[in-house]
């Protein structure tokens, strides 16, 4: 430095002494640090003056000793002198850099730092905490916080003196915070449990939305901040069936200053809350509390529902016919019923803890329970057969519906079962099917029987046919008009004879043979029996619809279509003969319907017709038993049969078959 700055300094230095006035603006600054470094700059100054006397180098030493970056520039921002701590902060060489500090401001900020400066050189006084966003020499973008005042020469402003502070990292965690308590207010205020925070002196510092709303309390949150909240517990208060009690109840709350959590308290509208109590210490100094409500209602509301609901099925579980039980993954009995206990004989005590598997199972059948067990703790649920030996060594029949039960944590952590004692029905199976087999070998030995009976009745007559016919041809001369006659009327009734032992043979055959059913072409079938059967040149057979295929036995079908044909053939009196054959598309099934115009059935036989031996024509081709045969291929086909008809108009008889 020269000797002529120097100079200027000591006769500056010298007024601010005098004047006291550096002081004054030291004492202003609102920084503690900048006012340690100014004391530091002070004490330097005095250093200065009394050792005006001496070397550059020992000037410099005074500048060492301030720790922030102090700065003497001239009025138009030229630096005139910098300690070391200037010259990373700037990002400058060396403290002989030559910079100009009006350069380094952003140019958005240029107006704001010049209108500063300008203002205290013509008004005097200092610049304090001044914020300033600067690219430094070595392009680095930084905010800065400025503490400066002037140097005055003969009461001419000739330069500022000031601290620099880098304040970049500082301003960024504030903004940080500042976004911070902002998210945070935001989510405090919409938070879904009404808060409210009070100092030691009961003054509002902190509600939310759900607090007002909770209490339908109109103000807005951060109107109601700084009020006693003395108000507002005289406004909750009346939500309550005991409004004094609840006051009572909070003043001792807040006497007492502990904790509470979960309090439930309930309004007089039927909600339900659950509050909290908690006070707030501050190095052991108490500070406020804090209310906290939280709608508990659907909650409780749930909660009742579940207990009921777990009540109810507790109940079903306990009393119901079926038997019970749950294991543990080591297969050792967790739970019973009492339908369990009952069908065991033993007592709750003797069951629990004790492996199911080792008690109860008979015989081979441990170890179908040992393999099930196993399945189950894979995830397999299934039903089986068992055999058991109760307490009194009763061997039982049960059927077992198994099913893995899961943890919280979708483990499977046992097995639950469900019995059911067959014992009675499997008995009443078992003479089921003694009963059918006997039933079987009988109607064997029946259908043998009847065609064995058939074979001998039909042999008689056969034989008495032949000795008639003889007797009429060895006495054709001799025998008159009547004796003839009465020969053709044996010949009639031995044929009519034949004729019922045949359709007697026939109607006990259907339904003997349990043949496998198979797709059935009716519209070929009809076709085939419009060509075998005998139908008189007057008598015409349409189809009016396409006929479909059915399952079923093709043999049994051809006599069911062939019995209506020949009936509604042999009853036809009309010059003109009509048979017509139709169907319809139903659900799951076929109608089909065979019509005539013959001579009709009167109402009153109806439900005769199908019996066996029912025959209301008594003419000589006519057995009863047709018709008998024809319901009982629908009744095999598991279908129905019925008709409509009217007498001299005709009949149709309509059945069903399954798709």
């Amino acid at each position: 430095m020269s000797k002529e700055e120097i100079d200027i300094l000591k006769r500056a230095l010298a007024r601010e002494k005098a004047s006291r006035k550096v002081a004054e603006e030291i004492l202003e600054l609102k920084s503690a640090k900048l006012w340690e470094a100014n004391q530091k700059l002070a004490r330097a100054y005095s250093e200065v003056e009394s050792l005006l006397s001496k070397t550059d180098s020992q000037l410099q030493g005074v500048f060492e000793t301030i720790v922030d970056a102090y700065v003497v520039a001239d009025i138009n921002g030229h630096i005139i002198k910098m300690n070391e701590a200037t010259v990373p902060l700037l990002g400058l060489k060396d403290v002989n850099d030559s910079c100009n500090l009006m350069e380094l401001v952003k140019p958005s900020e240029y107006n704001v730092v010049y209108l500063a400066f300008n203002n205290i050189y013509k008004n005097g006084g200092s610049i304090s905490d001044l914020l300033v966003n600067i690219t430094t020499k070595d392009n680095r973008d930084i905010i800065v916080q400025i503490n400066a005042s002037v140097i005055y020469d003969n009461g001419v402003p000739i330069a500022t003196q000031g601290i620099v502070r880098d304040v970049t990292k500082e301003k960024d965690e504030e903004e940080k915070l500042i976004e911070s308590e902002a998210r945070l207010a935001t989510l405090f205020l919409n938070l879904e449990e009404g808060v409210l925070l009070e100092d030691e002196n009961g003054n509002i510092k902190v509600i939310n939305n759900k607090f007002c709303e909770f209490f339908n309390i109109d103000e807005d949150p951060e109107y109601l901040i700084g009020q006693h909240y003395s108000k507002l517990n005289q406004s909750i208060s009346v939500f309550f069936e005991d409004s004094k009690a609840f006051q009572k109840d909070v003043t001792t709350i807040l006497a007492n200053k502990n904790p509470i959590l979960n309090q439930e308290i309930q309004t007089i509208d039927g909600r339900v809350f659950e509050r909290d109590f908690i006070p707030v210490y501050r190095e052991g100094v108490y500070k406020g509390h804090l209310w906290k409500y939280k709608d508990y209602t659907i909650r409780r509301q749930y909660r009742k529902s579940l207990e009921a609901e777990k009540f109810k099925y507790s109940s079903i579980i306990s009393n119901m016919n079926l038997g019970l039980v749950e294991v543990d993954n080591d297969d050792r009995i967790v739970m019973a019923n009492k339908s369990f206990l009952k069908m065991t004989g033993y007592d709750k005590k003797d069951l629990v803890g004790v492996k199911g598997k080792d008690l109860l199972p008979f015989g081979k059948d441990k170890k179908v329970v040992e393999d099930k067990s196993k399945e189950r703790k894979n995830g397999v649920m299934d039903s089986y057969e068992v055999n058991v030996k109760t307490k009194k060594g009763d061997v039982r029949h049960w059927l077992v519906s198994g099913a893995p039960s899961y943890n919280l944590k979708s483990q499977v952590n046992g097995t639950i079962g469900i019995c059911f004692d067959i014992t009675e029905i499997k008995n009443l199976q078992l003479q089921k099917e003694n009963l059918l087999s006997k039933l079987k070998r009988s109607n064997d030995e029946l259908q043998e029987y009847a065609h064995i009976v058939s074979h001998d009745l039909k042999s008689p007559l056969r034989s008495i046919d032949a000795l008639v016919q003889w007797i009429k041809e060895d006495n054709k001369d001799k025998l008159d008009e009547m004796s003839l006659l009465n020969i053709d009327h044996i010949k009639k009734t031995l044929e009519k004879m034949e004729q019922l032992i045949s359709d007697v043979l026939e109607y006990s055959s259907v339904g003997s043979e349990d043949k496998e059913k198979t797709n059935v072409n009716l519209a070929d079938l009809v076709d085939g029996l419009c060509q075998i059967l005998y139908i008189p040149e007057h008598i015409k057979v349409n189809v009016v619809n396409p006929l479909p295929s059915v399952k079923g036995d093709k043999t049994k079908l051809q006599q069911l279509f062939q019995n209506l044909m020949s009936n509604a053939v042999k009853f036809i009196d009309k010059p003109e003969g009509k048979i017509e054959i139709d169907v319809k598309n139903e659900r799951g099934f076929y109608q089909f319907s065979v019509s005539d115009n013959g001579i009709g059935i009167e109402k009153q036989y109806h439900d005769k017709i199908f019996k066996i031996f029912h025959a209301l024509n008594k003419s000589k081709d006519s057995t009863g038993i047709g018709l008998s045969i024809v319901k009982k291929i629908v009744d095999l086909h598991e279908g129905k049969i019925w008709l409509e008809s009217e007498p001299n108009k005709g009949t149709t008889f309509f059945f069903t078959l399954k798709k």
